[in-house]
């Protein structure tokens, strides 16, 4: 009987280990995921299964930081896990990184110089070289799961797709709860789907 082959993704992560708020160890480790299957779920099980990690250990426990691939690296791994940058305030994909370009007379484009280490969430404004927190790009973020737990209480899931209800969302993600934004929502007028 043939199998279908189960494609994964290789995702690079940083496991950090405390006891009792203490860092007694560091880790890079490299997780194959398949596509199908729950990112942080195998991530975890994997920080789980190193030699730094042991229940014997008084209040053990450990952050998962993923390690985004870096843009200069002349072989990539050719299956790298997909991630995205999110703001490490608010979860927001929001984003944005400066850069400097310059004219090619050549190619008659654009090409970029550099980028600089600074980034900016375009949501909550905060600033810092680093800002952003690198997830699995399927994760939900925070503002998603508004626009998701909103559209749901306005009883058309479909209008997240929808451009004016995500500025909308985008809008009131940190200031309303889901229940305010739904008045907010039907007061402004807009239809329901």
């Amino acid at each position: 009987m043939a199998t279908t082959p189960v494609s994964a993704r290789l995702y690079k992560v940083r496991v950090d280990y405390f006891s009792a708020d203490e860092r007694y160890a560091s880790e890079i480790v490299q997780v194959e995921v398949p596509d199908d299957a729950d990112v942080l779920a195998a991530v975890h099980t994997a920080a789980q299964a190193t030699i730094y990690y042991n229940e014997r250990i008084p209040d053990i426990t450990f952050t998962v930081e993923f390690i985004a691939p870096d843009p200069d690296d002349p072989d990539p791994a050719p299956l790298a896990g997909l991630l995205k940058p999110v703001c490490s305030h608010c979860g927001s994909e929001s984003i944005v990184r400066d850069a400097a370009a310059r004219w090619d007379v050549e190619t008659q484009k654009w090409d970029f110089s550099s980028i600089y280490d600074c980034t900016t969430c375009d949501l909550c404004g905060a600033e810092s070289d680093d800002l952003a927190s690198w997830l699995p790009a399927n994760h939900i973020t925070p503002p998603e799961q508004f626009e998701i737990d909103l559209a749901a209480k306005l009883g058309a899931p479909d209008l997240r797709h929808d451009a004016v209800f995500q500025q909308f969302c985008f809008g009131l993600f940190l200031t309303h709860s889901v229940d305010e934004a739904v008045a907010a929502w039907k007061a402004s007028g807009h239809s329901s789907g």
